[in-house]
């Protein structure tokens, strides 16, 4: 009687198979994942930014200033670059549309394609440092142990207007100027990128759209200790690499990057 099972060959070439469509189809579930975080993160700023236009109605047409001092070289200035809560302040940035009510899920201001540990909402920074994520309970009352500020994978930006910041304007700047981006730039663990071709930005039209940057000439300046105390590099990659009407094609090799200083 002849047996009804799988062969040592037959169950080999059956592995081989599997083993060929697999690889044939993770790269596609790849690239369907990430361009998934990819329209997720686009909504989020999109609500972001329509927010912002909503604060601004509210305040003479000033969406929220992210920056805490008028001097970009002092000691604190470079919590302005990232941060959304400083105990010693209060709310800034993009923290302020939740502050003040435009917006009521802090979650939006996390990217889904984040894969810095401790920007995640609900979490502290897991080596104890004094910045992470947004609490899931109220603030301050429940930042994590020895949390001093809020961090998110969103920035928002400020205008260097002569020799002091103020906030991103409707009316000075116009709808075509980038009010927030989801690039998360860190002084000590510099550009994280949560899309591999570019970044989502956020624009004071209420609109967002995505930005290539196949490349990483954003690299270049955003991220360093320099760029979080020189005013005119942070200017330069807001103006060049996000806002509307000033941008170069970031794509194109040849045009290059010159030095903002």
């Amino acid at each position: 009687m002849k047996s009804k099972g799988f062969t040592l060959i037959e169950l080999l070439v059956v592995i081989a198979i599997i083993a060929v469509l697999m690889g044939i189809l993770m790269p596609s579930l790849r690239k369907a994942r990430e361009q998934a975080q990819r329209t997720a993160c686009a909504a989020n700023l999109k609500a972001c930014a329509q927010a912002g236009v909503m604060f601004a109605d509210d305040n003479n047409g000033m969406f929220p200033d992210a920056h805490m001092t008028g001097q970009p070289a002092s000691s604190t200035s470079t919590y302005g670059s990232y941060a959304v809560y400083v105990a010693a302040v209060g709310f800034i940035g993009h923290g302020r549309l939740v502050s003040e009510g435009t917006i009521t899920d802090p979650r939006i201001f996390y990217c889904p394609g984040n894969r810095t540990d401790s920007l995640h909402y609900g979490e502290p920074d897991p080596d104890g440092s004094a910045g992470g994520g947004w609490p899931e309970g109220d603030v301050p009352d429940d930042l994590g142990p020895n949390q001093r500020w809020i961090q998110t994978t969103y920035h928002s930006r400020s205008q260097w207007d002569g020799k002091k910041w103020r906030a991103v304007s409707t009316v000075l700047d116009g709808g075509y100027t980038a009010f927030m981006s989801d690039v998360f730039a860190d002084h000590n663990r510099g550009v994280q990128f949560h899309h591999r071709t570019g970044y989502n930005v956020a624009y004071t039209d209420g609109s967002a759209d995505f930005v290539r940057d196949l490349n990483d000439n954003i690299l270049e300046f955003n991220g360093s200790a320099a760029y979080h105390t020189n005013y005119s590099r942070q200017d330069f990659v807001w103006k060049k690499a996000f806002d509307r009407m000033t941008r170069f094609p970031l794509y194109d090799k040849a045009l290059g990057w010159p030095n903002p200083d």
